[in-house]
């Protein structure tokens, strides 16, 4: 029989491997390192394999999405390489219809960051005149960048530009510096001082920014670069011939110094899918300049990954027929065409910067019968 004995007042029978305590509260057992690091490997190896998962679902999404946007392998012609050239001397600069293109030099980089596949030159060949330039300085040299990437060289970029207005003298440039990396600014000018000669730059002048140039006259400035910074990105204002974009004052006499560049971008607009961006963003971005109607005015007609996903390529793909059915609609909108100037887009190409061109014939600074327009029409495909 088994021998049952009766604790004593006041014993403890809680077994050794069960927790107990004052008041009935557990302990909990602490982990020993070999299960720590169970715990870590476990956790780490779940979350490589979720990284695993997306890659095998979103990388043929990715790379689908991709196929769209391939480099332009249409050939320009001297219409669209010297297209100016076909436009009215007395045409007001401010109120052309003018190609850009967004983070010009991002060439050369990770599907991520790049958003053109053309160089300078190439993009030049293709009619843009608007350029949206970021540099950085790299242990000494000076490059492109976007984010965290780096690219192709800056000289590349003026040596392309120098050769091309040498070539063309018909054209004028806006370069639109918008961002500076390690303080590349002093060396930015230095360089673009040295290889292109000052007789090539439009220079500031007494009178108010946006007066000087919402009277300047494309016969005035041909052959000329129109130089901009941001000051919301720098403080660098060591050179005459600047000018000042995003419509801040930036100093001086608040009078007679603003900013003569509208540039209006907000992240989460240029976040949203291509439909809701050319049927209602886009509009936005033109009532906003409408509202200052003076300068120079960027509309920026491309989509930002907010997702850090899918690259600019996928999101210009998604974005490129309804932005360029967009773009060739403003022919015919009376309401909005007056107040068009440079269109900026991604991995830019003939087609995309003949739409803009033959918004000058609606315009009325050159000839829509003409052989120049003709070639135009051919390069946007319209009959």
């Amino acid at each position: 029989m088994e021998d049952v004995r009766t604790p004593a007042v006041g014993e403890d029978t809680t077994p050794e491997n069960e927790s107990g305590g004052s008041g009935g509260k557990g302990r909990r057992k602490k982990l020993t390192k070999q299960q720590k690091k169970k715990v870590a490997l476990i956790t780490v190896g779940s979350f490589l394999g979720l990284i695993a998962v997306l890659v095998v679902i979103l990388a043929p999404i990715i790379a689908v999405g991709n196929e769209v946007i391939v480099e332009d392998t249409v050939q320009p012609n001297g219409y669209l390489t010297e297209w100016m050239k076909y436009i009215d001397d007395d045409a007001v600069v401010t109120d052309l219809a003018i190609p850009g293109s967004h983070d010009s030099g991002c060439i050369e980089m990770p599907w991520y960051a790049a958003t053109q596949d053309l160089t300078f030159a190439e993009q030049l060949d293709r009619g843009v005149r608007y350029f949206d330039i970021r540099v950085s300085d790299k242990g000494g040299d000076l490059v492109i960048f976007h984010s965290i990437v780096n690219g192709v060289s800056y000289e590349s970029v003026l040596k392309d530009i120098d050769e091309f207005m040498d070539a063309h003298p018909s054209e004028f440039l806006v370069l639109d510096f918008s961002h500076f990396k390690n303080d590349s600014e002093e060396k930015v000018f230095a360089l673009l001082d040295e290889m292109v000669s000052a007789e090539k730059v439009v220079n500031d002048s007494n009178i108010p920014d946006t007066t000087f140039l919402d009277n300047l006259t494309l016969k005035d400035a041909r052959g000329k670069l129109i130089v901009f910074i941001n000051p919301e990105k720098t403080d660098y204002s060591d050179r005459d011939y600047f000018f000042y974009k995003n419509g801040d004052k930036v100093g001086g006499d608040a009078d007679t110094i603003y900013a003569s560049l509208v540039s209006p971008y907000k992240k989460f607009w240029n976040g949203k899918s291509a439909e809701k961006f050319t049927e209602d963003i886009l509009y936005r971005y033109i009532n906003t300049f409408k509202d200052i109607d003076r300068g120079f005015f960027v509309l920026q007609c491309q989509l930002t990954d907010t997702t850090l996903v899918f690259g600019p390529r996928y999101r210009e793909g998604k974005l490129i027929d309804l932005a360029n059915d967009f773009v060739e609609g403003l022919y015919d909108d009376e309401e909005n065409l007056p107040y068009i100037n440079i269109v900026m887009r991604d991995f830019v190409t003939c087609e995309k910067s003949a739409l803009t061109i033959r918004l000058n014939f609606a315009k009325g600074y050159a000839s829509a019968d003409s052989e120049f327009a003709a070639a135009i029409n051919a390069f946007a495909g319209i009959e």
